[in-house]
């Protein structure tokens, strides 16, 4: 009976149509939501370009249109931490209005103006629209640290962090679509490139943007720092990954069964009738070799005959039926095997290919010491 995991012959490919179409319109999606927040950045900044082009007030007098400043008192000043970053916090008081209607402000750093000032100093707070946006003492001034959902730090963190993906995910597509691997080659490292050098983009320059700068800008100069910067070590983690996977493959040596055991992440594929979905276990060293669902190996067991013969261990390549070891995080070995004209595929994670390869040879009367890789 076929394992209902399998998928037939004229199944597989419409799969993987599917597949690389989800890919390519998700790639699509991610980076039209970024190009439209991009698009929001100059609208969200509109405040700060006018803050900045603005006139000072008359002195004595307040508008919205223009630049106030209003001596103020510093009632308190805090620090506050979170992680590794800490808040520098001024308390400041405005004559004129209630003693608890106390305005916070944040700044960037220690220095300069909230090192200098004490309790009770007179400082000159500059207002833009009933908002603190400068302090000032003596000579010394310094601006304040703004939310990033008041200007547009908050678009451009997100569309640093979609684009790059975005891009990444069509990148992959474009590989899938007109540049298809023929069935049993291995599975080429080029197209992942684009999606790992995104993931390396996106993920310091949302942060930065997001949190480490006060201005836009400099968080965008940043991003397109890092998408340059990523480019080179995602081409050597991927080429790296893909060679360590057959070098992997290579260098599982058999280690002969030395008692019961229940192997984890081993999945047998095959038209056979041991081959079950949902059998991730394998039970070696007691009688004869088992799939099983149960960790313990005692119950629901699928008994593998003896006619099953090791051919060869390989890496996974383009073609091979899908498989789940259960999310392990480590690579995957493929036992190539034979009953009878039937192939049968066990897949193995990494930790349990050796004791896997020495009981399946032990199980079909071929000797240890008999096997010879070949990859």
């Amino acid at each position: 009976m076929r394992d209902s995991t399998e998928e037939s012959g004229a199944d597989r490919p419409g799969r993987e149509q599917r597949r690389t179409r989800i890919v390519g319109w998700f790639g699509l999606g991610l980076t039209l939501i970024g190009a439209v927040l991009f698009a929001l950045v100059p609208p969200a900044e509109a405040d700060n370009r006018a803050y900045a082009a603005a006139a000072d007030c008359p002195a004595g007098t307040r508008s919205d249109s223009c630049r106030a400043a209003v001596e103020v008192t510093v009632a308190d000043k805090d620090t506050s931490s979170s992680g590794k970053s800490i808040k520098y916090l001024l308390y400041l008081h405005e004559p004129g209005t209630p003693k608890d209607a106390e305005r916070k402000v944040r700044l960037p750093d220690e220095s300069p103006v909230y090192d200098a000032v004490r309790r009770g100093d007179r400082i000159t707070a500059v207002y833009w629209k009933d908002e603190i946006r400068q302090v000032r003492f003596g000579d010394v001034t310094q601006d304040v640290k703004l939310s990033p959902a008041q200007d547009g730090r908050l678009p451009g963190a997100f569309a640093v962090a979609l684009v790059p993906i975005g891009l990444g995910l069509l990148w992959l597509w474009w590989w899938q679509r007109y540049r298809p691997v023929p069935k049993g080659a291995p599975r080429p490292w080029q197209p992942v490139v684009g999606l790992v050098a995104g993931i390396f983009a996106a993920v310091p320059g949302f942060l930065i943007t997001l949190l480490a700068v006060d201005h836009v800008g400099s968080g965008l100069k940043f991003s397109a720092g890092c998408v340059v910067a990523a480019v080179p070590p995602a081409v050597l983690l991927c080429w790296w990954a893909g060679r360590r996977s057959r070098q992997v493959a290579a260098g599982v040596v058999p280690q002969p069964p030395d008692g019961r055991r229940v192997l984890p992440w081993v999945v047998v594929h095959g038209d056979v009738p041991y081959s079950k979905p949902g059998f991730s276990y394998l039970v070696v060293g007691d009688g004869p070799l088992a799939a099983t669902t149960d960790p313990a190996g005692r119950v629901a067991l699928a008994p593998l005959p003896a006619s099953l013969t090791v051919l060869r261990v390989r890496e996974p390549v383009v073609g091979d039926p899908p498989y789940d070891l259960g999310g392990r995080g480590e690579y995957t070995v493929v036992v190539e095997c034979r009953d009878g004209d039937e192939t049968v595929l066990v897949f193995v994670a990494q930790k349990s290919a050796p004791r896997a390869l020495g009981a399946l040879l032990a199980a079909s009367g071929t000797p240890v010491s008999d096997y010879r890789p070949s990859v």
